[in-house]
């Protein structure tokens, strides 16, 4: 009654637009850009319920790629009609149909659940009983912020921290000295490996691809850089980028030079990207992981709502 098998952008696209679970990250639109990726669908019948992308740059491995998150399942708009007896029933069957082959055709996989599937017991009860090939789940946390579409500037302040607050008012002092830019592929790589440490030859060049692809998909809209550079001599000092999809802005780099963030630039800039995003009417501002203990704090002081997701992982 279920089956498996790839199928093409195009199918899945069919299923994302009424997906309750879409995000920019299973768009296959979006991810028709990136190599490695191949996409399944369980069918019961002739009728789609999932599609699940796997991207796969090594072979039998199934990884996220760099600066994505919920990267796994999208169901069909079927299930948001469905009672809860009746979902576990279908998830049980869907998820075993994938499980089923991509346990077989990886030696490994990991992805994450977008925060409107909380339900991980089927991954939970995968070979139950035994104590090697379970899946290992990691609950993990994003900071969100919602309908910003319905409020005003005045509102979103007031739900920030008061240093946030004092912040903004005290950077208002060194605006003059900043001007927004345009920001070449390898000004950007420059700027972020400085900040981020990042050890392996092989990651940078993934994060550089990945970067490149970012930054070439701003002309379909799914993509904004934010760069700022000093007047005084032309230094990039401050970047943010955003990827977009129907409903929502999800910002996944922020960084900045070490004497503007002691100033407040980030905060700053931060407050310009949610406005930027309210401008484009989304609904929501994710900031996309909040797991670390100063950075996680800091991306909640702007008045964001803990949002909870998983992170599994499964391993032969």
């Amino acid at each position: 009654m279920y089956s498996i098998k790839k199928i093409n952008y195009q199918v899945a696209a069919d299923v994302w637009e009424g997906s309750p679970n879409s995000s920019i990250f299973n768009n296959p639109n979006f991810l028709k850009n990136f190599k490695n990726i191949v996409i399944f669908g369980v069918y019961k019948g002739d009728e789609i319920l999932c599609y699940w992308p796997i991207y796969s740059s090594q072979k039998n491995k199934g990884d996220i790629p760099d600066f994505f998150y919920y990267f796994g399942p999208c169901w069909s708009k079927k299930i948001s009609f469905l009672q809860e007896h009746s979902w576990l029933s279908l998830s049980k069957n869907v998820y075993e149909t994938f499980l089923k082959k991509l346990t077989s055709d990886f030696k490994s996989f990991r992805f994450e659940l977008h925060h409107t599937l909380l339900d991980v017991r089927i991954f939970d009860w995968w070979n139950f009983g035994k104590k090697n090939k379970r899946f290992s789940i990691t609950p993990r946390y994003s900071a969100i912020i919602d309908d910003i579409d319905k409020k005003n500037e005045e509102q979103l302040l007031k739900n920030y921290r008061y240093v946030r607050r004092y912040e903004l008012k005290k950077f208002k002092d060194y605006e003059n000295e900043l001007e927004s830019c345009e920001i070449s592929h390898n000004e950007l790589c420059k700027l972020y490996f400085k900040i981020v440490n990042v050890k392996s030859v092989k990651d940078k060049n993934s994060i550089k691809q990945n970067f490149k692809i970012f930054q070439s998909l701003e002309k379909d809209n799914f993509t904004k850089v934010l760069a700022f550079k000093s007047k005084a001599d032309n230094k990039i000092v401050c970047v943010l980028m955003m990827l977009f999809d129907n409903h929502s802005s999800h910002l996944i780099i922020n960084v900045a030079d070490k004497y503007w963030k002691n100033r407040g630039i980030i905060t700053w800039a931060t407050h310009k990207s949610i406005m930027y995003s309210k401008k484009l009417k989304m609904k929501r501002y994710d900031f996309n992981g909040a797991n670390s203990p100063l950075r996680g704090d800091q991306k909640h002081s702007f008045g964001s709502n803990t949002k909870l997701f998983f992170n599994l992982y499964y391993k032969k």
